[in-house]
C-alpha cells in the first residue's frame, strides 16, 4: 500500500493533500489500520508532513499533509543522475528530473536505444531526413514523426545536433531562361551556400552557360535540391543536370558538400576557393566537426601547395567564409570558369 501512495503523491500536481484523498488509495481488503501505518510510516521516512491548522481524526491521522516532493523524488533523481553518468555525453537528462516516474519509465527504453546508436556512431555529421534517421536510431521510421520521437529527443537536448531534414523547403534558385527556352539537353547550376553570395552573383546569371543559380542556405540544400529538376520541368531521361557547389571553407561547409557529392554527384567549384586561400583567413567556429572523410575527399580537388593551406588553415582554427570574396572578384571567377562559359 506504502508504494501505491508514493506512486500516487509523486504524480499529484498540488503540494498539499487530503487524507480522504489517500483513503481512496486503500484496497476492500486493508483494514483501516493497516492504512493507518502505512501513513504513518510515510510521515516517518519524510513523506508527508502534517498540515496541523487542520486537526486529526480519531487514528490520530492529520486531516491533511504537505507533500515533501523533494523526498518523493529522490529514489527517482538518484536513478536518472545514476544513469546520467554512463549514456553518451550528448544526451542530457536533466528535464527528467521534474517529470513523473512513468513518464521516465516511458522513455528510458528509447533513450538507451539512442544511447547504443551513439556510442557506436557518434553524431551524424550529414544530415537526411526524419525517417531515415528515425530508423538508425530505434529501428522504426515513424518514431520520430508520428510516435513521440521529436518530443523525447527534444527533451534530452539532442534533436538539432541529429542534423534531422523534415519536409524540404522550396528550392531557392534564380533562372536563365535562355537557356531553359533553347534546345540544350544539359543544363549546369551553382549553388552557393551564403545569401549575399547568391545576390551578388545573381546579374551574371544570364552571362554563364548555366541554367540556374541556386542559394542553398547551409543545410537546408541537402533536401531541397532534390526537386531541381521537378522545379525546372525538366524530369525526362534526356535531360542532363551538372550541378556546382561553393559553400563556406570551413568544416560544415565541407561536410554538406561531400554530403551533395554522395547523394547528387555534385561537382566542387574548385575556382572560388582556389581564390578565398590567398585571403587571410578568420579565426572561430571552434565548436564545428569534423568529417575526416569528407575533408580528404575536398582536399583531392587542389594542388599540393593549395592543400597545406588548407591543412594549416584547419590546424590554426581558422576558416573562410564566402564573404571574403567581393561581388565583382564572385563575379570574375564565375565569368572565367570553364564550366560556366557559353
Amino acid at each position: 500500500m506504502k508504494k501505491k501512495m508514493i506512486s500516487f503523491l509523486e504524480a499529484a500536481k498540488k503540494s498539499t493533500i487530503a487524507l480522504t484523498e489517500l483513503e481512496k488509495l486503500a484496497e476492500a481488503s486493508d483494514t483501516y489500520d493497516d492504512f493507518a501505518a502505512a501513513v504513518f510510516a510515510l510521515m516517518d521516512e519524510g513523506y508527508l508532513h502534517a498540515v496541523k491548522s487542520h486537526n486529526k481524526n480519531w487514528k490520530e491521522l492529520p486531516n491533511a499533509f504537505r507533500i515533501q516532493k523533494g523526498k518523493v523524488k529522490q529514489s527517482l533523481i538518484d536513478s536518472i543522475q545514476k544513469l546520467q553518468f554512463n549514456v553518451h555525453p550528448a544526451i542530457q537528462l536533466r528535464a527528467y528530473f521534474s517529470t513523473s516516474e512513468k513518464k521516465w519509465v516511458e522513455d528510458k527504453p528509447w533513450i538507451m536505444k539512442i544511447d547504443e546508436y551513439l556510442k557506436k556512431n557518434e553524431l551524424p555529421n550529414v544530415a537526411t531526413n526524419s525517417s531515415e534517421r528515425s530508423y538508425e536510431l530505434v529501428k522504426d521510421e515513424k518514431w520520430i514523426d508520428e510516435k513521440g520521437g521529436e518530443a523525447l529527443l527534444e527533451t534530452i537536448h539532442l534533436f538539432d545536433k541529429l542534423k534531422i531534414i523534415k519536409t524540404p523547403d522550396p528550392l531557392m534558385f534564380s533562372l536563365n531562361l535562355h537557356r531553359l527556352t533553347s534546345t540544350q539537353k544539359v543544363h549546369k547550376h551553382l549553388i552557393v551556400e551564403n545569401k549575399a553570395t547568391y545576390f551578388g552573383l545573381m546579374d551574371l546569371l544570364s552571362s554563364t552557360s548555366c541554367t540556374t543559380l541556386i542559394y542553398g542556405s547551409g543545410w537546408k540544400i541537402a533536401s531541397s535540391l532534390s526537386q531541381l529538376a521537378q522545379q525546372l520541368g525538366l524530369t525526362k531521361d534526356e535531360y542532363k543536370h551538372e550541378i556546382y557547389y561553393f559553400g563556406d571553407l570551413d568544416y560544415e561547409g565541407i561536410s554538406i558538400y561531400y554530403f551533395l557529392y554522395e547523394k547528387y554527384h555534385v561537382t566542387l567549384a574548385t575556382e572560388f576557393y582556389q581564390a578565398l586561400i590567398k585571403k587571410p583567413f578568420y579565426k572561430g567556429k571552434e565548436n564545428q566537426t569534423s568529417n575526416e572523410e569528407a575533408i580528404q575527399y575536398f582536399l583531392q580537388h587542389f594542388e599540393k601547395e593549395e592543400k597545406e593551406k588548407i591543412v594549416s588553415l584547419f590546424q590554426e582554427k581558422g576558416y573562410y567564409p564566402q564573404e571574403a570574396l567581393a561581388t565583382n572578384e564572385l563575379q570574375n571567377i564565375w565569368r572565367k570558369a570553364t564550366w560556366a562559359q557559353n
